[in-house]
């Protein structure tokens, strides 16, 4: 996108789409200068929980870091940043998708300490541990179990680094890796469904402003399978919620707990530069942080952060008719 007007290329990152299909093409034919097929890479995606490509993209005198999750300032950095991403998800055969009901369903959020005190604020400067995105939708190939609507959580989180003085480590846990950690009776227990999910507090209010304060799908969700077999392995779909609950099984509750031990004990730390594109398999992998703190603005901690998704079986009750990428809810 380089040498093209601000405004041609703000209007392209609005059709990710097409803007993916554009930039696949160069991408396949550097990719074969390598030896490298697409098929290649879409395998790795596949198999690995992460994928991460140092300097991908150029960054250059940035804005003061911002202090929200929205929005996305407008200039060279952030939109080659973008660009890149759509592009590096498009090689995957995904869309580059929001949701409507997590930060107005913008495409791209800023990851950044948040001003103020509170809830949120502190937790934008804490510790993560490790989970999936978007944990309250159901895995690709699954209906949601209260409403068909709801499209699927993402297949990969794409982060993109803007800045990152302190190199503070986004942490991934590979699924395979945890559960080879656990017995085949504590999987078995994960597979059951029997387990509380909670929508993560980006996505809270809303949902709750789609659905209502009182509704059922703004409010924690029981009897829910977190371990779902595909292929040779599995899928995840987890979020500390699940071992924070208390159960009536005791099984049920011991598996979760080991799960949640395990996940610590199996994390490997990436440290995101400016310039980098961190890939995360929403499905293989489960991700978190170290503790970021400081303060906010200035020069502080910058990622940007996006969803890529198999969208070719969506059905148009999962989308938004007013936007090229904003899935339901």
């Amino acid at each position: 996108m380089r040498g093209n007007p601000l405004g041609v290329c703000l209007s392209a990152l609005d059709h990710p789409d097409a803007l993916g299909a554009t930039l696949r093409p160069e991408i396949e034919a550097l990719l074969a200068q390598a030896n490298v097929s697409l098929h290649d890479i879409q395998q790795r995606a596949w198999t690995m929980p992460l994928i991460h490509l140092r300097s991908a993209f150029e960054v250059g005198d940035l804005p003061e870091t911002p202090a929200a999750f929205i929005p996305v300032p407008d200039d060279e950095s952030t939109i080659a940043a973008r660009a890149c991403s759509i592009a590096c998800l498009a090689v995957l055969n995904s869309d580059t998708i929001s949701y409507g009901s997590e930060n107005d369903g913008h495409l791209f959020v800023n990851l950044v300490p948040f001003r103020g005190e509170g809830e949120m604020a502190e937790k934008s400067k804490g510790s993560m541990r490790g989970h999936t995105d978007a944990v309250y939708f159901p895995v690709r190939g699954q209906l949601h179990e209260l409403d068909k609507r709801i499209a699927p959580s993402p297949d990969f989180v794409c982060l993109s680094g803007l800045r990152n003085p302190d190199q503070i480590a986004t942490t991934v846990m590979p699924l395979s890796v945890v559960l080879s950690q656990l017995s085949k009776h504590d999987i078995k227990e994960l597979t059951k469904p029997q387990y509380v999910i909670r929508p993560q507090k980006t996505f809270t209010s809303g949902l709750k402003l789609i659905f209502g304060d009182t509704s059922p799908l703004a409010q924690p969700m029981k009897d829910i399978q977190l371990l779902f077999e595909a292929g040779d392995g599995y899928w995840i779909r987890y979020s500390h919620s699940a071992s924070d609950s208390d159960y009536d099984s005791e099984a049920a509750t011991s598996a979760a707990e080991r799960f949640e031990q395990a996940c610590l004990t199996c994390s490997t730390a990436v440290v995101i530069a400016p310039g980098d594109i961190l890939i995360v398999n929403n499905r293989l992998g489960l991700h978190g942080r170290g503790v970021v703190g400081g303060e906010a603005g200035g020069t502080s901690r910058w990622l940007l952060r996006t969803y890529g998704l198999d969208t070719r079986k969506l059905n148009p009750a999962q989308r938004y008719l007013d936007s090229p990428y904003k899935l339901f809810p």
